[in-house]
């Protein structure tokens, strides 16, 4: 099989923030009580600026002074666009520009940005690409209910990027891992065409739903990258601080190896793994040879994983 890996990476977000102090004059809550629930302490707010526009900056970010027209395909994450035509993936090639790429969207919402790069890997693996870009972009204020307390106080916007080829990579790809579950699709809602299209989500059972296949996927990412005792990093979907308490326990990953920021920027769906990857590479957590896992998961229900060497 031919190997792939992670060439470089990007990402953006909106310098509005909104923190929690803001959100209590917004609806019935408390700085106190969202920290307790979720960890979450802000998170930015995109006005003006759209899904592809982030994406576009992500994009940017990603390829530094690197050259863009050699990338053959473009791998669109998004659940939040502002439109269904242009999509996303042809609206930032036309940016860049990538003249030569084939363009195309997926929205599996949370799970996005690690799917995109698994469909990547297996279109370059297949001879369909040899460079690849992937972008996970969402605008979720655009579809919260600023009256419900129990799912406005989650989200934020912002958007990642990737790079991906057969040759000149930094992080190979050494183990994925991607599924769904249908039977709980409507456990998470969005963008009906009703009078109140917002994000609505069955907590307790996505609850219960993570607890049981994260742990699940760890472990069969675990074995597929043949870890063994290896201590790693968790770069997980940056959903809930607390969540994630009790993931640590179950797995027995200790909690200082999860990368969680989702007190800056809250849950940015497909844009989050992305986010907190670049963010802590930037910030030199990782050294060279390090394994980190990347899991991602939510509306669907689907999700996805992988696991590279930094």
């Amino acid at each position: 099989m031919i190997q792939v890996g992670i060439q470089s990476l990007g990402h953006y977000t909106p310098p509005k923030v909104l923190n929690n102090e803001d959100l209590s004059k917004l609806v019935e809550t408390t700085d106190e009580w969202i920290m307790s629930r979720t960890g979450i302490k802000e998170r930015r707010m995109a006005d003006q600026e759209t899904t592809s526009d982030m994406a576009i900056k992500a994009a940017h970010d990603c390829l530094g002074n690197n050259e863009a027209k050699d990338i053959d395909l473009l791998i669109a994450s998004c659940g939040s666009s502002d439109k269904i035509y242009p999509t996303q993936s042809a609206q930032i090639a036309h940016a860049l520009p990538l003249p030569n790429a084939t363009v195309i969207d997926i929205n599996i919402a949370c799970s996005g940005l690690i799917g995109g790069m698994i469909l990547a890997q297996s279109m370059i693996q297949s001879g369909q690409s040899k460079r690849a870009m992937v972008t996970g972009s969402e605008k979720m204020s655009a579809y919260m209910d600023y009256t419900d307390r129990a799912n406005c106080i989650l989200f934020g916007d912002g958007a990642s990027a990737m790079t991906l080829s057969a040759t000149n990579y930094e992080h190979p790809i050494i183990a994925v891992e991607m599924g769904s579950d249908p039977a709980g699709a409507n456990y998470l809602t969005m963008g009906d065409r009703s009078s109140k299209g917002y994000f609505w989500q069955d907590g307790k059972n996505i609850y219960r739903f993570v607890q049981t296949k994260l742990v699940q996927v760890i472990e069969n990412l675990r074995v597929k990258a043949d870890l063994g005792d290896e201590p790693f990093w968790m770069v997980p979907h940056q959903a809930n601080g607390r969540m994630f308490e009790a993931i640590a326990d179950k797995t027995k990953i200790p909690l200082d190896r999860f990368v969680l920021n989702m007190d800056k920027y809250g849950n940015t769906s497909s844009a989050s793994i992305g986010i907190a990857l670049n963010e802590a590479g930037k910030a030199g957590k990782f050294k060279k040879g390090d394994a980190i896992m990347l899991t991602g998961f939510g509306a669907g229900l689907a999700w996805a994983g992988a696991v590279i060497r930094w």
